[in-house]
């Protein structure tokens, strides 16, 4: 079906142009009325519609303008087209801000009448985007309208339903709770009556308390159960992660199901290997959750069968499972196995010691809660399998899950929670040492002993994070006892020697803390502040001045030193030394004792008379017999001593030892 044709009101009082206009209009397949006066041109208007109004700017009584200006009070929105014998720029401006979509210059050789019909369609498109955007904008703008209107109902409505299931938690709690004291109270009774201490009892009555005593024990594991999926629902459980080793675990479990497999005549066997990888979980919740799978099989395996829990190690997870010859789940039933109220007939016989049906969907959500996945396969009539997989965890996921866990337990608390990062600066060298393998193992090493050095509370962790050759202490401690821990620890670590094979090894630390809330208030603020204060303890660099009196001791010594961090410099004899030292500041001096020109004890006498190198801390480096300091009739505690030859590790060890002793003067 065709278009219509586009229709124009061509104003035009010119009779030459008028007639080439329209002739030139009509060619293009426009549909094109004529009036030659403004008035006409307005009356034309009330009557009919056009696409177009084409207005030359002089007519015999109005001007263009004036009858745009009308037109435009009268029909809002339409599109017109100024035409003018002048290219006056200012009038084009004039038509446009009366509402011309466009200004066309009449051509002496009338080449505007080929431009004429190229412009009313650029207008007309124009007009028509424009449209459709006007229109597009207030679609959108109904759509925004109502889609907040639907946010509003869905956020009222959200906020009804946490309404109702926080009533519905507190409810459970409530009742839970309430229901708590008399039952003990009833089995605590109970109890004392069927031992006889109340008055002897028949045998029907030791009965009949029997009967009493296993329902309230039922009714304990129903209420426990439902306060259980209220703390989860409402997300108020919280995880008391920990790294738990999966083999006494699972055979702790084992231990307290025996005597119920026993009293079915159950075979109850565990295959695990005993080097799994350990897993970071909360250790009472992965117990109730292989108790509830145990106890499961117990209820739905016949006498004389067998139950086996498995733990082993897959790419990723520790997986374990517990299987059964027991009566089996119809596959119907498999998909709806971890819902809640789930109650499934699965012993026709059974009649007694059906639970809320909570067991598994509790057991699913546990395991979800720790990132892991549950499932089942059955036959009836052979058997069943449940597993369910803990994801194995990298030692920087498990540090900031202690952290994250730390920083909200300190919030609920309002106390504070530190952490100190503990680095150790030759754990390279380590490595290229003694490889890889060995510098971790050290590593755990210096973990475990901080582990036993740190007098810890309930919620003190000491982990393993990023690289590796970083241990962490968080600790429920304010700035100061943050510092205190780092101190001991630093102190008691330079004392401390590692052995790999033949070799005594010493660690060199070092150590930058943060606190909660005083420094930072979220977990990536306290790490950017411990890792911003270890790099500044990393790039600052103490400067040794070694004087003596050999080159290759000096070269040994500046290779060594250099290697493990320092700043070197070297003197051959004391003049030189002492001229260095007006030159530069050092923090330690490493100090000859036999040379030429003014031996060591001189030259030691000196710094200690100096201002500036009085508070220095001097070492000694002689050979065995060469000390004059008793000789002399002085202390020998006075003077700090390494004797040739040396063990680097020695001479390290007392390094430290003197610039500890430095620091804690200077606090």
């Amino acid at each position: 079906m065709s278009k219509p044709p586009i229709t124009v009101l061509l104003v035009e009082d010119d009779e030459g142009h008028l007639f080439l206009t329209r002739e030139a209009l009509t060619q293009e397949g426009f549909q094109v009325e004529v009036c030659r006066t403004g008035h006409e041109a307005l009356e034309h208007s009330q009557r009919t519609d056009y696409h177009v109004y084409v207005i030359d700017v002089k007519l015999p009584d109005l001007t263009g303008l004036e009858v745009l200006r009308r037109l435009t009070t009268l029909k809002p929105g339409i599109v017109a087209i100024i035409v003018s014998g002048h290219g006056d720029e200012m009038a084009a401006v004039e038509a446009m801000k009366a509402g011309a979509y466009d200004y066309v210059v009449k051509s002496p050789s009338m080449g505007h009448l080929a431009t004429l019909p190229v412009v009313i369609r650029e207008v007309l498109a124009r007009r028509q985007l424009k449209e459709e955007r006007e229109q597009l904008q207030n679609e959108l703008w109904e759509h925004t309208r109502l889609l907040e209107e639907r946010n509003m109902e869905l956020r009222r409505a959200n906020e009804e339903l946490k309404r109702l299931n926080q009533l519905k938690s507190d409810f459970v709690t409530m009742v839970s709770h309430e229901l708590r004291t008399p039952m003990s109270t009833v089995k605590e009774f109970a109890g004392i009556i069927q031992e006889g201490i109340a008055g002897p009892t028949s045998p029907e009555q030791r009965q009949y308390l029997a009967i009493i005593q296993e329902n309230v024990d039922r009714l304990s594991r129903i209420i426990n159960d439902l306060l259980d999926m209220a703390q989860i629902e409402s997300g108020q459980l919280l995880l008391n992660k920990v790294m738990v080793d999966p083999v006494p675990l699972v055979q702790h479990v084992l231990q307290s199901m025996r005597p119920l497999a026993a009293t079915k005549g159950l075979t109850l066997d565990v295959s695990a290997s005993t080097a799994l990888p350990g897993i970071f979980a909360d250790e009472d919740k992965v117990t109730q959750v292989l108790i509830n799978l145990v106890s499961n099989a117990i209820k739905f395996t016949e006498p004389g069968g067998r139950i086996e829990v498995s733990a082993f190690e897959e790419s990723h997870d520790v997986e374990f499972s517990v299987s059964d010859t027991g009566i089996g789940i119809a596959a119907a039933d498999l998909p709806k196995l971890f819902e809640k109220f789930q109650q499934l007939h699965r012993d026709p016989r059974e009649t007694v010691g059906k639970g809320t049906g909570l067991g598994l969907a509790i057991s699913k959500r546990l395991v979800e809660l720790h990132g892991g996945r549950i499932q089942a396969t059955s036959e009836p009539g052979r058997g069943s399998l449940f597993s369910f997989t803990l994801p194995k965890h990298q030692p920087d996921e498990i540090f900031r899950e202690y952290l994250h866990n730390g920083i909200e337990q300190a919030k609920r608390r309002q106390s504070r929670f530190s952490i100190s990062v503990i680095s150790v600066t030759n754990f390279l060298e380590l490595k290229a040492r003694y490889g890889l393998e060995e510098a971790n193992r050290i590593l755990r090493e210096l973990e475990r002993f901080i582990k036993h050095t740190v007098r810890r509370r309930a919620g003190d962790v000491v982990t393993r994070w990023q690289r590796g050759e970083m241990v962490v202490i968080l600790a429920e401690v304010d700035q100061a006892g943050s510092r205190a821990i780092t101190d001991r620890i630093g102190r008691l670590v330079a004392q401390q020697t590692f052995v790999v094979g033949s070799d005594a090894v010493k660690l060199f630390i070092i150590a930058a803390t943060a606190t909660y809330p005083d420094e930072a208030v979220t977990d990536e603020e306290l790490i950017k502040m411990t890792e911003m204060r270890l790099h500044q303890l990393e790039s600052k660099k103490l400067r040794v001045l070694v004087v003596d009196d050999e080159p290759k001791t000096r070269e040994l010594l500046r290779g060594a030193l250099e290697h493990h961090g320092y700043e070197v410099l070297t003197a051959s004899h004391g003049p030189e030394a002492l001229q260095q030292l007006k030159e530069q500041a050092v923090d330690l001096i490493l100090l000859d004792l036999m040379m030429p020109v003014m031996d060591g004890y001189e030259l030691y006498h000196l710094l200690r008379e100096d201002p500036r190198t009085k508070h220095v801390p001097v070492i000694i480096v002689t050979a065995k017999g060469d000390r004059k300091d008793r000789q002399l009739g002085l202390s020998h505690a006075t003077y700090n001593y390494v004797e040739k030859p040396f063990q680097f590790e020695a001479l390290f060890a007392k390094m430290d030892q003197v610039l500890d002793q430095r620091e804690g003067a200077q606090r």
